[in-house]
């Protein structure tokens, strides 16, 4: 049991605006509920591994996960969720061994923001971590992957890079595709976690090509129930167009900002 009863006649006397900033400092603090990782086999971040029933976490940009039984883990952005996109993730293992975790999972994304045109996202397949000691884990993953109703990527006058045309010059009803992932992790300590990502994406229909691979590294933290973790994460990323940039001519796309970097900064919650 805690040792601080935050219901006490103390507590009860303090502004309220200062109650929210102790709430926030007494959930920080470890738990014998919520210790530290013993190994890496513990850690679902990012790998095949799934929560224990009853079992979840959520973040201000992290997905918010469930386990809703003890091999069955259920995920959606809030955040995506506030822009009118719907999303989820479901992740089922089927084998568990103390050096191989093997589980499928699907991806779903459909966003409402731009009418029922916009376009959506999914991507199904397996996932598989591999063990290698308490300390290090290295996770692969391939999953069929497609943009849904891509017709409208081109709405207005804002065409998104990800367009793409077939042979006779029509874009198609659905861009097919395969992405694969590769991670490693490293549980420095019982409280620190390095993670190391790379992502590539390829387009085979309705013509073959490849997306720039994207590569993230993060350090998380482990502060009992609240874990903070900030990287970096290397690419290709369309922030969005930049009328600085110059308007373009008739018949021309628009300009946009690409950067090869983008900040990883975020804090999630266990419980």
């Amino acid at each position: 049991m805690p040792a601080h009863d935050l219901r006490s006649p103390l507590m009860m006397r303090l502004p309220c605006h200062l109650r929210p900033l102790l709430w926030l400092a007494f959930l920080a603090l470890p738990t014998p509920a919520f210790a530290d990782w013993k190994n890496v086999q513990q850690v679902s971040l990012g790998t095949a591994q799934v929560l224990e029933k009853g079992a979840g976490n959520f973040g201000v940009f992290a997905p918010l996960a469930y386990g809703v039984t003890n091999r069955l883990t259920v995920e959606t952005h809030p955040v995506y969720d506030l822009l009118l996109t719907v999303n989820a993730n479901l992740r089922y293992r089927v084998i568990e061994t103390s050096h191989l975790v093997l589980s499928g999972t699907m991806d779903f994304r459909q966003s409402f923001y731009n009418g029922t045109h916009a376009p959506g996202d999914l991507a199904v397949g397996p996932i598989a971590t591999v063990y290698l000691g308490d300390a290090w884990a290295l996770t692969g993953a391939i999953r069929y992957a497609a943009i849904l109703n891509p017709t409208t990527c081109a709405h207005a006058s804002y065409p998104q890079p990800t367009c793409v045309n077939d042979v006779n010059g029509n874009t198609p009803g659905m861009d097919h595709g395969v992405a694969a992932t590769v991670s490693a992790h490293w549980l420095v300590t019982p409280r620190d976690l390095l993670q190391l990502t790379g992502t590539l994406r390829m387009r085979f229909s309705p013509i073959v090509g490849r997306e720039t691979p994207t590569v993230t590294a993060m350090w998380v933290h482990d502060f009992g129930r609240v874990h903070l973790m900030a990287g970096a994460t290397g690419g290709e990323f369309f922030i969005g167009r930049m009328d600085v940039l110059g308007t373009p001519e008739a018949g021309q796309n628009p300009s946009y900002f690409v950067t090869p970097v983008m900040p990883v900064i975020d804090a999630w919650f266990r419980f």
